[in-house]
């Protein structure tokens, strides 16, 4: 899809219909509403931002050379983000979904911190981890205020998503 049809999307839709963080639930229990076998996605776009979390992981940890030799370890590790069962049932349609990515894809690259905010955003809301999951190399209040910061991020980018605090 090219950039004047997304962005058509995005000015289409009727954002009213859920908050923000209503918006990325349904976006995560969209992700996964068409498994394969072993319960395995075989939606295109899931399968496309799982590589994406993962290369952007295996970047990070090869950035610096003194600690190459972990990196390398810790990067054979890495799998695919595993997606928990959702409370919530998908109840967005295929374009809402791509609508719903695009607000994180327009942010992401923008600045180290924020793409942590996003990453932080992603892990709870795309995936369901818990606060704990999150909090793989910082404190669970730290992961919290993580994802409160990338949720503002979002609203002050896209300050026509309803918002509640």
């Amino acid at each position: 899809m090219n950039a004047v049809a997304e962005r058509h999307i995005m000015q289409v839709m009727d954002w009213s219909k859920y908050s923000l963080e209503e918006w990325l639930y349904q976006f995560g229990a969209w992700q996964y509403s068409s498994s394969g076998t072993c319960g395995k996605s075989i939606n295109p776009i899931a399968v496309a931002m799982d590589q994406a979390v993962v290369k952007r992981k295996k970047f990070k940890l090869g950035v610096k050379k003194q600690r190459q030799v972990i990196a390398d370890y810790m990067v054979s590790d890495l799998d695919t983000p595993k997606p928990r069962r959702s409370k919530f049932e998908c109840n967005i349609t295929d374009d809402e979904a791509r609508a719903v990515q695009h607000l994180i894809l327009d942010m992401q690259g923008k600045s180290e911190i924020l793409d942590e905010w996003l990453d932080a955003v992603i892990d709870r809301y795309f995936y369901g981890n818990s606060w704990s999951e999150i909090a793989v190399d910082k404190t669970v209040n730290d992961a919290r205020q993580d994802v409160k910061c990338g949720l503002a991020a979002l609203h002050v980018r896209h300050p026509f998503i309803p918002f509640s605090s």
